[in-house]
């Protein structure tokens, strides 16, 4: 008699892949109908979709409030959660992200030396030229500073390069809101990251750039795949490093600058979400990028709801509740790499 084993069955990473859109389409309806003041229901949003009635003032409400808000807050985490990946992917580093790198505190530099009108000529430029040129200042500092340009790199330089920028730029930030103090209560709401006034503008602006930045990260992943083997071996199979990183921090600086010029300086949205995608997917980068377009959209979508909540019907800005997440991740992620050094 023979004796039959089980089978393990596992669920392929794209199957899972594939199971977060309709996690995402619940995230994006809760998004449209929650901590309402008015009776909003998912029957409004599909009445709405099949056939808009102007008449109709919950169809008005979710057309031009929630709609707007519920998009941004999909391309906003999205471009955060990929940007992060492709940080931690360059470098190496577990803890890299926009947050902790001081890539988004310089794009939230510039906004505010835009909005306060500190410096007259940089107010008259388009909002993402500047956030771009923020992002790209401190990209191009911590990539030169943390030794990116080098061969190998050393993780401790680049971490400390970031942190020490990070806080840099935030000191600069405080004191050009300071300067500028009758702009100041509306500048500083927008740096905690929000998207309580978000338009349909906003997103016109946030949606191409994003779909642009993650194209990028798709094309980047197959060389991010090599460097994940090693430096060493990527140069043996013939991969430029150099090239790599320099592409992929333009990549990071697209991504940043334009969820940064929307919804402000959401923080460690791009820190949790790679992990998070990695115990799910794996390490393949071919497929981490999708997840964690997905992931990070499904992530911001219950936040933004969650803080809505916190203190309707007053409005909570979402960076609140992700800076709180993010820290105790950020700890965790931390602690447990000391550990792994002490062996």
């Amino acid at each position: 008699m023979t004796l039959a084993l089980p089978v393990r069955r596992t669920v392929s990473p794209l199957w899972r892949i594939g199971a977060l859109v309709p996690v995402l389409l619940v995230a994006f309806g809760l998004a449209l109908t929650s901590h309402s003041q008015f009776d909003l229901r998912l029957r409004d949003v599909v009445t709405l979709a099949v056939a808009f009635d102007p008449a109709n003032l919950n169809h008005q409400v979710i057309a031009s409030l929630r709609l707007p808000r519920a998009l941004a807050a999909t391309f906003v985490g999205a471009a955060l959660a990929v940007a992060g990946l492709v940080m931690q992917g360059m470098t190496r580093n577990p803890l890299a992200s926009p947050s902790v790198f001081g890539v988004s505190a310089g794009a939230a530099l510039a906004f505010a030396v835009s909005a306060t009108g500190l410096i007259a000529w940089v107010a008259a430029l388009p909002l993402l030229l500047v956030t771009f040129c923020g992002a790209g200042l401190a990209g191009v500092l911590v990539f030169f500073l943390g030794g990116l340009h080098r061969t190998p790199i050393h993780p401790v330089r680049v971490i400390l390069a970031g942190v020490a920028l990070n806080f840099l730029f935030l000191s600069m930030t405080r004191g050009a809101v300071i300067l500028a103090d009758e702009n100041a209560y509306g500048v500083f709401h927008w740096l905690t990251g929000s998207l309580g006034n978000v338009t349909f503008d906003d997103v016109q602006l946030v949606v191409p750039w994003t779909l642009l930045g993650l194209a990028g990260a798709l094309w980047l992943s197959q060389p991010l795949n090599l460097l994940r083997l090693g430096e060493e071996r990527m140069q043996n199979l013939g991969g430029g490093i150099r090239q790599v990183r320099w592409l992929g921090s333009l990549v990071v600086v697209l991504l940043v600058a334009a969820a940064v010029s929307v919804a402000g300086p959401i923080g460690f949205v791009g820190l949790m979400v790679p992990h998070i995608a990695r115990a799910l997917i794996g390490t393949d980068y071919r497929l981490l990028v999708p997840a964690c377009a997905l992931l990070g959209a499904i992530l911001l979508l219950v936040a933004d709801t969650l803080a809505r909540g916190l203190r309707f019907p007053n409005d909570s800005p979402v960076g609140i509740l992700t800076t709180l997440l993010g820290a105790g991740f950020f700890l965790f992620l931390a602690r447990r790499k000391t550990l792994e050094a002490m062996g």
